[in-house]
């Protein structure tokens, strides 16, 4: 991660910039973006403690079966294979061939940028398959872009299901929805963006990327096509319903019965409010949000509180740690970055 040569870098990113365009967005995302989340989840976790009764809130989670916890975990590591296999397919759509060992360390060490502001931190993981594999970043941030964005429009149908079953308003996801529809629409006028990158080139400061730019434009053309856009939503949908499931089994370690339909509604929809926020980690508004959803579930204060605060900690806090600890057994076994980078 040392300076770079005058010369310039592999993959046609600028000369004189340690990391590129994306180094930068990286650096400040990742360095600062943790720390932020994590006084955040401090002061979030203070006030659901003290809106459900610090003292109950304190009993229930005593209360609470630690089996359930481990079913929680189990479930939200099968979510991540299936993200895992997302992944896969989106750089095999890009034509990018790296050995499978690589892909799950670089993969699952970007877990650790789960708890930066919208998940932007996750581009880490296109600055680091540069340096393993010399895959230019341009070319692959795309792809954390598209796993976010098929993230939401899948909790948004399975907060859809909810919305139709239990009469709530769909105004947020309408809003997801017609965001989407507009976006992809733009994306996929390919000579209309095309001649925009080439009107930019002659900009000062954004002309000096607009290589980078028109590489990560064709990427993103590339993975919004319909095939793998359907595709990796299906498998979107998957995992999140998988964490939805984690809900319900966090209320049953409570000894609380809900339908399987409504915690998952109230994972997904939770979920959607905390994407769309661009929050660090959604704090703030998933908890709320979550919290609100399961009282009108009838679910007691102390115990929605005491759900939702497991749910993230078994969620959220464990593929941030997950990560950590996948790069850290990387870089014990000698994991470096590829010197010519």
């Amino acid at each position: 991660m040392s300076g770079l040569p005058d010369e310039g870098r592999p993959g046609g990113e600028p000369a004189g910039e340690p990391d590129g365009l994306t180094g930068r967005v990286r650096r400040v995302v990742s360095e600062h973006g943790i720390w932020v989340t994590a006084v955040l989840t401090v002061v979030v976790f203070a006030g659901l403690f003290l809106f459900g009764d610090a003292g109950q809130v304190t009993s229930a989670l005593a209360q609470f079966d630690m089996r359930a916890f481990a079913v929680v975990i189990g479930l939200t590591t099968v979510g991540y294979l299936v993200r895992f296999v997302k992944w896969e397919l989106y750089l095999d759509e890009l034509d990018i061939d790296v050995p499978r060992t690589t892909s799950l360390t670089v993969f699952f060490s970007g877990l650790m940028m789960v708890v930066t502001p919208g998940k932007a931190g996750e581009v880490w993981k296109a600055w680091l398959l540069r340096d393993m594999e010399d895959v230019p970043a341009s070319k692959t941030t795309p792809v954390v872009g598209a796993e976010r964005i098929t993230d939401v429009v899948s909790l948004a149908v399975l907060a859809s299901v909810g919305v139709v079953a239990y009469g709530r308003s769909p105004a947020i996801l309408a809003a997801v929805v017609v965001a989407f529809v507009a976006g992809l629409g733009l994306l996929q006028w390919r000579a209309g963006c095309l001649r925009i990158l080439s009107w930019a080139e002659g900009l000062p400061v954004v002309g000096e990327y607009a290589d980078e730019f028109e590489t990560f434009y064709e990427s993103t053309y590339v993975l919004f096509r319909l095939r793998p856009l359907a595709l990796a939503t299906v498998l979107s949908v998957v995992a999140w319903a998988l964490e939805g499931i984690a809900l319900w089994v966090t209320l049953a370690g409570f000894g609380v019965e809900v339908s399987i339909l409504a915690a998952v509604f109230v994972f997904a929809l939770g979920s959607v409010i905390g994407a769309v926020s661009l929050l660090p980690g959604g704090l703030g508004a998933a908890e709320a949000s979550m919290t609100g959803l399961l009282l009108t579930f009838s679910v007691a204060e102390p115990i929605a509180v005491a759900a939702t605060l497991v749910v993230r900690v078994g969620t959220l806090w464990y593929a941030a740690v997950l990560g950590f600890a996948v790069f850290s057994v990387h870089k014990l076994l000698g994991g470096e970055p590829n010197p010519e980078a």
